[in-house]
C-alpha cells in the first residue's frame, strides 16, 4: 500500500472518530434538555453502552480468534486492556488499583476519544452526569455476553477516564451445553 494511500486512510478514521465525538456531544446535550435529572441521563447512557456492548463482544471475538479464553479477572483486564480498548476506541488503556481477591479494579484510557472536543460543566459532574458512562455499559454488556456480570462506572478526570469494574458473578445458567466451568 502507498504512503499517500496508508495517509489519506489514517485521515478518514481521524475524521470519522472525531464526528463520532460531536455527534456523542450533541447526543448528550440532547438528553440533557430531554431528562431533567443529570443522574437520569448517566443511567440512559450507560443502557445504550450496554446494548452497543452486547453486539461488539460478537464482532470482538470474529475479529480476534487468538484471543484465549479468559478464566480469572486479570485475564479479563489484560484483554480489555490490550485488545478490545484500543481496538474500538483506539487509545491505550491500563489495568490497575487491584482489590483484595482480584474482583474489582480500574482501567484508565489516558486519553479519551469521547472527551477531547468537550468540556463538560462541572455543575453536570457533580450532579451526577457520567458523561462517558456509555463505554462503561459497553464494557459491561460485552462482559454479560461471554457470561460474566459486572458493574461498569466511569469518571472522567482532566486527561485520563477511569472506569471502575466489579466482578459480580459468572453467569452459569447461560453457559452453552458442554461448558460447566
Amino acid at each position: 500500500m502507498s504512503k499517500a494511500i496508508k495517509q489519506n486512510l489514517a485521515d478518514s478514521k481521524k475524521m470519522s472518530a472525531e464526528l463520532f465525538c460531536l455527534t456523542y456531544g450533541a447526543m448528550v446535550t440532547e438528553m440533557l434538555k430531554d431528562y431533567e435529572d443529570p443522574k437520569d441521563v448517566t443511567v440512559q447512557l450507560d443502557k445504550m453502552g450496554f446494548n452497543m456492548g452486547t453486539r461488539l463482544a460478537d464482532d470482538f471475538l470474529a475479529k480476534n480468534a487468538n484471543v484465549p479464553r479468559c478464566v480469572d479477572t486479570r485475564q479479563i483486564a489484560d484483554v480489555l486492556c490490550r485488545n478490545a480498548i484500543p481496538c474500538y476506541l483506539g487509545v491505550s488503556a491500563t489495568a490497575s488499583s487491584w482489590s483484595s481477591g482480584d474482583r474489582e479494579f480500574i482501567i484508565t484510557l489516558e486519553s479519551n476519544p469521547l472527551t477531547e472536543l468537550v468540556q463538560v460543566p462541572p455543575n453536570l459532574v457533580s450532579a451526577g452526569l457520567s458523561y462517558s458512562q456509555m463505554i462503561a455499559g459497553a464494557i459491561r454488556g460485552a462482559l454479560e455476553a461471554v457470561h460474566y456480570k459486572v458493574y461498569a462506572s466511569a469518571a472522567d478526570s482532566g486527561a485520563n477516564t477511569e472506569i471502575r469494574i466489579r466482578f459480580d458473578q459468572v453467569l452459569k445458567d447461560s453457559l452453552p451445553a458442554g461448558e460447566d466451568d
